[in-house]
């Protein structure tokens, strides 16, 4: 079974000094990636989408060479949140207190757009590697994700010493379906200790994620593999199983109600 992952280019930012032992675990990351001035890039922030939910904090880093000035829009155009200029390495938090879908561009260079959506739908589990002194994270979207439904994931590694994101961490990510097969995955190298994937599970069945650690601050460790809550695909997503049960009683009551009278 293919599905779909989102290209993330975080090689890149690790050309770029960041201060990011200034961010805090508890807050997500949007990075300008270098090079997003550029109309012809392919990607303008990394990661392009960020999923939230509410009263969490974004922080907005300018890892460009060049200065940036973002502004974040509700779905009604409404502006919510002004980051005035970043200068390179420069950054700036919001925290978003209201569900909804929100836009992210640039007033210097339109061409570059993002998304970030606060929601509810959403779950997190938390494993450790205790010989690491290193929590695993892993968020996703939909919490409960139905077949043929895009599902957003994000691992993010966190220092239990400092409670502040882990960077340089060399990791896989993957899934193996009920019969121990494996499905998809992502990995590599994060330079915030956070990164993000897209995947479609296309069958009904149950898919168990596993992240494996296999380098720390570019030193070689033991693989040390951390297995999470499965993720079981039913036919339909949740609330249409629930909407068509509901009716199926709606129906029923009816009839037995004509039959009664």
């Amino acid at each position: 079974m293919l599905s779909q992952r989102l290209l993330i280019v975080g090689s890149v930012l690790s050309l770029v000094v960041l201060p990011l032992s200034s961010i805090a675990s508890a807050e997500d990351v949007i990075f300008i990636v270098p090079g997003a001035g550029d109309p012809s890039r392919q990607l303008d922030f990394d990661p392009q989408l960020q999923i939230i939910n509410k009263d969490q904090a974004i922080v907005f880093v300018n890892a460009d060479f060049v200065n940036h000035h973002l502004v974040v829009k509700s779905a009604d155009g409404k502006e919510v949140f002004d980051t005035g200029v970043l200068d390179n390495t420069q950054f700036v938090s919001h925290t978003f207190t209201e569900f909804g879908k929100y836009s992210l561009e640039c007033k210097l260079f339109p061409h570059m757009k993002g998304d970030i959506i606060v929601t509810d739908d959403i779950a997190t589990f938390t494993k450790t590697i205790d010989e690491q002194d290193l929590d695993v994270q892993l968020t996703r979207s939909p919490a409960n994700p139905g077949v043929g439904v895009q599902t957003f994931f994000k691992v993010v590694f966190i220092d239990k010493e400092t409670g502040r994101n882990h960077s340089h961490i060399d990791y896989i990510l993957n899934f193996t379906n009920s019969g121990g097969n494996y499905v998809d995955g992502m990995g590599g190298h994060t330079v915030d200790g956070a990164e993000y994937g897209s995947f479609i599970f296309n069958e009904e069945d149950e898919f168990t994620p596993a992240v494996t650690v296999s380098g720390i601050d570019f030193v070689l460790i033991q693989p040390a593999t951390v297995v999470f809550d499965t993720v079981v695909t039913p036919e339909f997503p949740p609330a249409i199983i629930g909407a068509t049960f509901a009716a199926a009683i709606v129906a029923t009551m009816v009839f037995y109600r004509g039959k009664w009278r």
